[in-house]
């Protein structure tokens, strides 16, 4: 397996990502099980796994019979994902991946867009690596998401409640809008839905009830906390229910 050299000049982006990374390895949600969930399994495919981190989702893929390679902004991911026997690259997408134009059946991009700050160039290196007939598969924060409305009502700003290394918040609209423009057909907008929030002190006490009848438990990083929560899968996201939009797309 093989690892690119690390950049000379760490962008502020790989800094959190190897802080982060340097401490654990990626959270599993539910929203990351449902987008695996829409990787095909009716043939081997070559997989280009964007923001890969350690390999959290690669060797779920990979045990679908599929070959991934990653990319991270962040060396120390990187290191630990060649470790797990994977192909990895050191790289940021808008400079250039080092990959073929065609390389890749199906690209797997999640939760990147938003720390990416010209997105229209991200897509577009996307577009390039895929093969004609291939898939984009990503997803990406709602930022109509009817919690950050409430936050917002209370004075919060986006920035201030989502990732700290979040640059570009996406609606429904504009996230279809951004992939249709960069080239790709066959564009939908599926979605995790969560339907109610609770925060951890009052779902610790209601914990026996809120287990049995299918509420979440699920770390937040942001305020290292956590929080309850009913959600779904919806292949048609709700822009006010959606928190995480789950998008295939088609390279013509």
């Amino acid at each position: 397996m093989q690892a690119q050299a690390q950049p000379r000049k760490a962008s502020e982006e790989s800094r959190i990502s190897d802080a982060i990374y340097s401490r654990h390895r990626e959270i599993e949600r539910s929203s990351k099980s449902y987008m695996r969930s829409l990787v095909p399994q009716d043939r081997p495919l070559t997989v280009l796994d964007v923001g890969c981190g350690t390999g959290l989702n690669a060797e779920i893929i990979r045990g679908k019979g599929h070959t991934v390679v990653g990319v991270d902004v962040s060396p120390v991911a990187i290191a630990q994902f060649v470790a797990n026997g994977f192909e990895g690259h050191v790289c940021d997408v808008t400079d250039g991946l080092p990959f073929p134009d065609g390389r890749f059946d199906l690209v797997y991009a999640s939760e990147v867009i938003e720390h990416v700050n010209d997105t229209a160039a991200f897509l577009g290196e996307l577009a390039r690596v895929i093969k004609p007939g291939g898939r984009l598969l990503l997803s990406t924060p709602n930022s109509a998401f009817w919690v950050f409305r409430l936050a917002g009502l209370l004075g919060w700003t986006l920035s201030e409640v989502q990732h700290s290394g979040h640059v570009r918040f996406f609606s429904k609209r504009s996230l279809v809008k951004a992939i249709g423009n960069a080239g790709f057909v066959d564009v939908q907008a599926g979605a995790r839905h969560i339907y109610m929030a609770l925060p951890d002190s009052i779902g610790r006490l209601l914990a026996p009830l809120l287990t049995r009848i299918g509420a979440e438990r699920e770390y937040r990083l942001k305020t290292d906390t956590y929080v309850w929560h009913f959600n779904r899968f919806a292949r048609r996201a709700s822009p006010l229910w959606a928190d995480t939009f789950i998008v295939t797309a088609g390279r013509p």
